[in-house]
């Protein structure tokens, strides 16, 4: 490919439709149909919904109008995102060349057709786990989870807050109080190896996943909703995740989540028992929970059914008829459990919020680079709080 051929100088059109919708609409969760999708909010929206009260009269009284309407809203604030990339030729003619390999064992593979095919690919499988991981945990924190792992930045102010974050705001939202080695209340050493304290560590192990929450201390509580690995478990009570929090002015306190193959059942036991009535019925309940509690949910039921040591296939994950749906991106050591119908994406698929563009500028200014740019614009929020509960 010694000379770069597009088919445009601003390829957009077409992919408005096609690429943006699986960038922006790709998330496991939006994909896998786990929260309610609007996609005409163009730039701001308001969703109302409606109820009324009934009062029951005596048969055989005379008629009177009694009831109210009552009108409750959610809104919807886009954040608006791109990213941008100068790719010179040499690295584009890589980029090509590498787009064309066989990859995989199972030989379904199919190269792009074209270098916008496979551009608009790469950057398109970027941007959905941004907006999957930004769903949960608001862009700031998709940044945190993934973005060393992924190679994903963000620079500028414009954010989004995540569905947990909009759960932990608000005060009707059944938020699981400490209870269980799951989520305990601990105490945490100023000290360059943090060590912390909590009530029980019989259930946990060297590199357990252990989400930090409520720190007591400003100069440390940037690490608020941060994971980390457990590195040592001295005794059973204290445990270290190689922290450092010399920077706080004292000892200082705060909650721990931690789940994991010992405790899982007990924290969806915990979840179920919290659980709305209002909503057991309801056909679209279901828990939410990130990969790493659905995988030690699954080793849990295979040591029960097939002790000690043999597994099973993959079957689809429920406790007690309602489905676990597992999203990779969802922030560890949370579990949601609610309806389909409280979780909401909006996005304004089809306008210019959403738009694809590849200019090649040696048409321009004869250097020999492309331009890339794709700009997107998504939120999300929650309704009916008091029928969601929530472990985080």
């Amino acid at each position: 490919m010694a000379n770069i051929t597009l088919n445009s100088s601003t390829y957009a059109g077409y992919f408005d439709d096609v690429i943006l919708a699986s960038a922006v609409l790709g998330a496991r969760a939006i994909e896998g149909g786990y929260v309610e999708v609007h996609t005409a909010v163009d730039d701001k929206m308001t969703a109302v919904f409606v109820d009324s009260d009934v009062q029951i009269e005596d048969g055989n009284g005379a008629f009177s109008s009694s009831s109210t309407t009552d009108l409750s809203e959610i809104k919807f604030e886009l954040g608006k995102f791109m990213i941008n990339a100068e790719i010179d030729y040499k690295n584009l003619d890589n980029f090509w060349l590498a787009s064309q390999q066989p990859r995989g064992a199972a030989g379904d593979y199919v190269a792009p057709a074209s270098l916008e095919d496979a551009l608009n690919l790469h950057f398109s499988r970027k941007m959905a786990l941004y907006v999957g991981a930004s769903l949960w945990s608001g862009t700031g924190g998709a940044i945190d989870q993934f973005g060393s792992s992924e190679s994903i930045t963000k620079n500028g102010s414009n954010s989004v807050t995540g569905l947990i974050d909009a759960m932990l705001a608000d005060s009707s939202v059944n938020d699981l109080a400490v209870g269980g080695t799951y989520k305990q209340s601990a105490d945490f050493s100023d000290a360059a190896d943090t060590v912390i304290t909590v009530a029980d560590t019989s259930d946990y192990a060297v590199g357990d996943k252990v989400t930090l929450s409520e720190i007591s201390d400003g100069a440390v509580d940037s690490n608020d909703n941060k994971t980390f690995a457990i590195t040592e478990i001295p005794n059973g009570t204290t445990f270290k995740i190689g922290l450092n929090t010399s920077a706080a002015a004292a000892a200082f306190t705060g909650n721990v989540t931690c789940v994991n193959k010992n405790n899982v059942v007990n924290a969806l036991e915990a979840m179920y028992a919290a659980m709305s009535d209002s909503i057991r019925l309801a056909p679209d309940t279901a828990f939410y929970v990130p990969s790493h509690i659905a995988a030690a949910y699954k080793m849990k039921q295979a040591e029960a059914a097939y002790a000690p040591n043999v597994y099973s296939a993959d079957y689809q994950l429920s406790y007690l008829g309602y489905p676990l749906k597992e999203d990779p991106a969802q922030r560890q050591n949370t579990i949601v459990l609610c309806r389909k119908a409280s979780l909401h994406f909006a996005t304004p698929l089809l306008s210019d919020l959403n738009q694809v563009l590849i200019v090649d500028q040696s048409q321009t200014n004869a250097s020999r680079t492309i331009r890339y740019r794709m700009d997107i614009a998504f939120g999300c929020n929650i309704s009916d709080p008091a029928k969601i509960s929530l472990l985080s």
